[in-house]
């Protein structure tokens, strides 16, 4: 195995243990603000779909939107579609919570980046971060494989 990518895994573990400490003050925790981020992106979604973005199980998806709806930052609705069903949404709550969240965050980022960073280390973050998110995007290795001759090309993140 590649030692740079050894480091690499390392760091990022690394970066997001040192913005997670960055916290608004509040009590939830990363699965629920990530939770509450994807019904902020995404809009109302059934339980299955949620637990799926979040890849875990339905179980421990259907805890953390009863903690969630418990402190009113999500509710549930019947879904149209399909009356077992329910619909999960984010509050004006849980918008406020996740606003301030991320205020916080990009808060403490934004000055480590001015305070530690070259206007050109800057601007390779950013690529670096447009990187991340495609490489969160990468199916496992054996769907790799299956779409391994769809023949698309790469487009650059060089340039935003």
């Amino acid at each position: 195995m590649d030692e740079r990518v050894d480091q690499l895994r390392e760091d990022i573990v690394l970066f997001t243990r040192r913005i997670r400490t960055k916290r608004a003050g509040h009590l939830l925790t990363p699965t629920q603000l990530q939770a509450l981020a994807h019904l902020d992106r995404e809009g109302p979604m059934s339980a299955k779909t949620l637990a799926d973005l979040e890849q875990v199980t339905p179980q421990s998806i259907a805890r953390t939107v009863t903690m969630l709806e418990d402190s009113g930052m999500v509710s549930r609705t019947v879904d149209p579609q399909d009356a077992r069903a329910s619909l999960i949404a984010i509050t004006e709550s849980g918008h406020r919570m996740l606003a301030a969240d991320r205020a916080q965050r990009s808060e403490w980022l934004s000055a480590a980046l001015a305070d530690t960073c070259t206007d050109a280390e800057r601007d390779l973050l950013f690529i670096a971060g447009r990187l991340l998110r495609r490489l969160a995007d990468v199916p496992d290795r054996g769907r790799l494989a299956d779409s391994a001759g769809s023949g698309s090309r790469k487009e650059s993140l060089m340039t935003p």
